[in-house]
């Protein structure tokens, strides 16, 4: 068979593609230059808002407590559980028997002490003698029974203290039998020791109602001393036929306006012999019955409840006002004060409720170690739909800065030898020294080193395109070997991010 030689202009054409050939391979396999761009922002005047956050339950707020001022018998109870009341309804009432006739004999003691000024301004007269004569053994006969009274009290004081005082040893007794440490989650545990804080809580305020009533019956005691010493001394000045003195009728002067004082306060008393509502709200809590005998002491609770705390005879809460009470770290705790404003998000709220802290603990409670004071936020206003008990998110507003230079946060750069931001100057990076003040997730305030409307980097973007022999690199621009050129790797550009 004859050969066929090839022609010269074919091998020069299978030449031009293996040539062809090579040079895309060189091109796969170089792979393609980094590509750097910078995402920028622009300094800006706006407002840092630095925050303290906290979590706690919603819980009632606006409680109101009303008892009765003495001893005495209930007579009526006009109102029970989850009624609505209003401001100024009577709610409850006591027998009046006891303290009208405490008015009654204030408002006849303050007649005499002021007839007695009006005859030591007058002068001395024949019936002067028997008046004061009189006077003396009446001041005196009160004098009496007003020791009698604080001698009484402080044994019912002493009492009432030590019966709460027992209560908390004996349930700190029963928790130290059952092996439980604060904190501890083992059940009797946790009702073990909410039995040794309520009882503790009774034991403080039986001690502060203690000492308040015994300086009650103290101060009765000086101010009937003072009365009698007085009209003692009236007497004399009678008795000695001297004639009436500056000084006798300052005596009188003074002893009218203790009277006046002790008649205000057996008004007060009768006033509050019913208990009407100071405001409106729902009855939260009964804790009297129409014919009970409220027993001595003041304040005339109903009892202590079976735990140890303290009853209120009706206890009226605002509906819609609430509180929450959070804790913060002792390293946060001295920068919450009473005042700062607050926002709160209840769980399944959309919306934030503002609200102010009306409360941050002297005392920090330690669990396992670790110190944390309690903060408590109420919220402004009303807000129905909220329920007591439920969770919510507090923002506590510690420094606010507004109509500052600012930058995004992320633009600003900080190590030990200071601030630094990026400036994005004629398409370039350039780095600033800068001075900052405050800063919040999103915005740092800067003090020097940036004017409003600076471009500053907030990141760069470097981004290595990979190429292979494969086909998995980057692809040739065009198909086959006609006509198309290879694309080529980009240079640095700028591009101003939000």
């Amino acid at each position: 068979m004859r050969r066929r030689l090839l022609s010269k202009p074919f091998i020069i054409g299978i030449v031009a593609v293996l040539v062809a050939a090579g040079v895309g391979t060189f091109f796969l396999t170089r792979g393609a230059a980094a590509t750097v761009s910078y995402r920028t922002g622009v300094a800006t005047l706006g407002t840092v808002t630095q925050t303290v956050s906290l979590s706690g339950n919603l819980a009632p707020d606006g409680e109101t407590d009303l008892d009765f001022a003495g001893a005495g018998k209930v007579t009526a109870v006009n109102v029970q559980s989850g009624q609505t009341v209003t401001a100024g309804e009577v709610l409850a009432t006591q027998e009046p028997s006891t303290v009208d006739a405490s008015l009654t004999q204030a408002e006849a003691t303050l007649a005499s002490a002021q007839a007695n000024l009006t005859q030591a301004e007058a002068g001395t007269s024949a019936s002067s003698l028997a008046q004061a004569e009189a006077q003396v053994s009446s001041s005196y006969v009160s004098y009496q029974n007003a020791v009698t009274s604080l001698a009484d009290t402080k044994a019912v004081n002493a009492q009432m203290v030590a019966q709460a005082y027992s209560a908390y040893t004996s349930a700190q007794t029963t928790a130290t039998v059952a092996g439980c440490t604060p904190g501890d989650p083992t059940p009797p545990c946790p009702q073990d020791e909410a039995a040794v804080t309520q009882n503790y809580q009774a034991w403080q305020a039986a001690e502060v109602k203690s000492t308040q009533a015994d300086d009650q019956a103290q101060g009765q005691v000086n101010s009937d001393r003072v009365q009698w010493q007085n009209a003692k001394s009236s007497l004399a000045a009678l008795e000695s036929g001297s004639t009436t003195t500056s000084a006798q009728i300052a005596v009188a002067k003074s002893q009218v306006q203790i009277d006046q004082v002790n008649l205000s306060n057996a008004q007060a008393a009768v006033n509050a012999a019913t208990l009407k509502a100071p405001t409106g709200g729902t009855i939260e809590e009964v804790s009297i019955t129409n014919g009970q005998q409220i027993s001595s002491g003041g304040t005339g609770g109903a009892s202590t409840g079976t735990s140890g705390a303290a009853t209120h005879a009706i206890v009226i809460i605002t509906l819609g006002v609430f509180e929450v009470t959070g804790s913060v770290s002792d390293a946060l705790v001295n920068e919450i004060a009473v005042g700062q404003t607050a926002q709160v998000v209840a769980a399944g709220s959309s919306g934030a409720v503002a609200g102010k802290v009306t409360a941050v603990a002297e005392a920090a409670t330690v669990t396992s170690g670790v110190a944390t004071f309690p903060v408590t936020v109420v919220l402004s206003g009303a807000s129905p739909s909220l329920r007591p008990g439920m969770s919510a998110s507090v923002s506590v507003v510690i420094n606010q800065v507004v109509g500052v230079t600012t930058v995004p946060t992320s633009a600003v750069h900080t190590t030990g030898a200071g601030s630094t931001v990026t400036l994005f100057v004629n398409g370039k990076p350039v780095p600033a020294a800068v001075t900052v003040g405050a800063s919040d997730a999103t915005l740092t305030q800067i003090l020097t080193g940036v004017k409003v409307g600076d471009q500053v980097v907030i990141a760069t973007i470097t981004s290595t395109i990979p190429s292979s022999t494969t086909g998995t690199g980057r692809s040739l621009t065009g198909g086959g070997f006609g006509g198309g050129g290879f694309g080529g790797g980009g240079g640095g550009a700028g591009r101003t991010g939000g």
